[in-house]
């Protein structure tokens, strides 16, 4: 079994916690996109219980050619090597689907992360089972 998913708009990556003194919070636009992410998800597990076994996350997260840039170089333009980085992506992507898509994410023993531009922002999340044998 694997499950795929996408959502919509500008990808955010994971934001450490903010605070007021000894208060701490995830801020809100962080939150808001774990909750599309987790509606997606949900939609894709369609009420089949969370994944168990060592999986393979596949993320392909695509960006807008920023409107500045010339004809020429947005013609060009294939990988985002501009924040956020991959890893905060993921981290954020794994975390909010943690007990929905798989039991928990330290299941994830093979991860893909892609940074890309394209005509359509959003995030394309597979997650498949490891064979077996451990191969990646």
């Amino acid at each position: 079994m694997s499950v795929a998913f996408s959502i919509p708009g500008e990808p955010i990556a994971f934001a450490r916690s903010g605070g007021r003194g000894t208060v701490r919070f995830t801020p809100k636009r962080q939150r808001d996109h774990m909750a599309l992410i987790q509606l997606a998800a949900h939609r894709a597990m369609d009420g089949q219980a969370p994944m168990a076994g060592a999986l393979r996350m596949s993320i392909r997260a695509t960006y807008i050619v920023p409107k500045g840039w010339s004809r020429k170089r947005s013609a060009e333009a294939k990988w985002r090597t501009s924040r956020p980085d991959v890893d905060n992506i993921a981290k954020l992507i794994a975390d909010a689907i943690n007990a929905i898509v798989y039991e928990d994410d330290a299941q994830v023993a093979a991860l893909h992360v892609e940074k890309r531009y394209g005509p359509l922002p959003g995030i394309v999340v597979t997650v498949e089972p490891l064979d077996v044998g451990g191969g990646a």
